[in-house]
C-alpha cells in the first residue's frame, strides 16, 4: 500500500465546491506515479527503456465528492502484477476516515517504440508486493459494450494540453470530456474502457447511448471506438 495526503484546492473544484472528477483520477494517477517513482520504477525508470504504463480500465464508485479545503488521503494497492499486466484499487479517504471514493484499475507495460505489450522486469515485480490487507471491494471488472448505436451529440478535437508523456490523451480528459454530454449527473459510478489512444489533432465523434440505468458516452473517429465510459 502506498498513500499521500493533500488538501482540495480551489482550481481543483467546480461551481459547487466539489472536486472536479478531472481532478479524482488526475489525484489517483497521481498516487500511482508517486508510489512507481519512490520504489525506483515509475516514469523516471521506465522513459529510458521507452516503455509507459496505459490503463485500459477504471471502475469508480463515489460515496461523496471531496470538497473545497477538505484534507484527504488518496492511498493505492497494486496486485496481480505479472506478465505485462497489473491491477490497482485506489481509495480516498476524508481526515476523519470516511470513505469518499475507492476504484479498481487495469493496467498494460507498453512498448512505446513498437506501441506493444512489454513484459515486466523482475525488479517492476518485486517492487509491487501484494498487500494481503488491501481493501476487499465488490467490483464488476466489466469489459464494456457499445449498447446501441447511440445519438451523435458532438464532436471533440485532441489539443496540445490533452497530451501526457506517453503522446496520447491523458486518461483524465476522457471523463473530462465525456461528462459534459450527459443529460443529467446524477450517478455514482464511472466505468471507463479505454480501447484505442486518442492521439494529437484526433477529431473525435461523441455518441450518447441512454441505459436503463444511466448513459453510455461513446468516442468514436471513423466508426472505430476509442472509449467507452459508462455513467450510473
Amino acid at each position: 500500500m502506498y498513500q499521500y495526503s493533500s488538501r482540495v484546492s480551489y482550481s481543483e473544484v467546480d461551481s459547487n465546491l466539489n472536486l472536479t472528477y478531472f481532478d479524482l483520477v488526475n489525484y489517483m494517477q497521481d498516487c500511482s506515479c508517486f508510489h512507481s517513482d519512490d520504489v525506483g520504477v515509475g516514469v523516471l525508470y521506465l522513459a529510458p527503456q521507452k516503455m509507459g504504463w496505459f490503463v485500459t480500465n477504471y471502475e469508480i464508485h463515489v460515496n461523496r465528492m471531496p470538497k473545497y479545503l477538505e484534507k484527504i488521503t488518496i492511498s493505492t494497492y497494486p496486485y496481480q502484477v505479472k506478465g505485462m499486466l497489473a491491477r490497482r484499487i485506489y481509495t480516498i479517504e476524508s481526515e476523519e476516515g470516511e470513505l469518499l471514493v475507492y476504484a479498481d484499475s487495469l493496467w498494460v507495460l507498453m512498448d512505446l517504440e513498437n506501441l506493444h505489450p512489454a513484459r515486466l522486469t523482475q525488479k517492476m515485480i518485486e517492487a509491487y508486493p501484494e498487500d494481503p490487507d488491501r481493501p476487499k471491494f465488490e467490483f464488476n471488472r466489466s469489459k464494456l459494450k457499445a449498447d446501441g448505436e447511440g445519438k451523435l451529440v458532438g464532436t471533440f478535437v485532441v489539443n496540445e494540453n490533452h497530451i501526457d508523456t506517453n503522446s496520447h490523451m491523458n486518461n483524465s480528459y476522457y471523463i473530462d470530456v465525456t461528462r459534459r454530454f450527459l443529460p443529467s449527473e446524477d450517478f455514482s459510478s464511472i466505468t471507463v474502457n479505454y480501447k484505442k489512444a486518442a492521439l494529437l489533432f484526433d477529431e473525435l465523434q461523441v455518441y450518447l447511448v441512454e441505459l436503463e440505468q444511466g448513459y453510455q458516452v461513446i468516442l468514436k473517429k471513423d466508426d472505430e471506438v476509442y472509449t467507452i465510459v459508462e455513467y450510473k
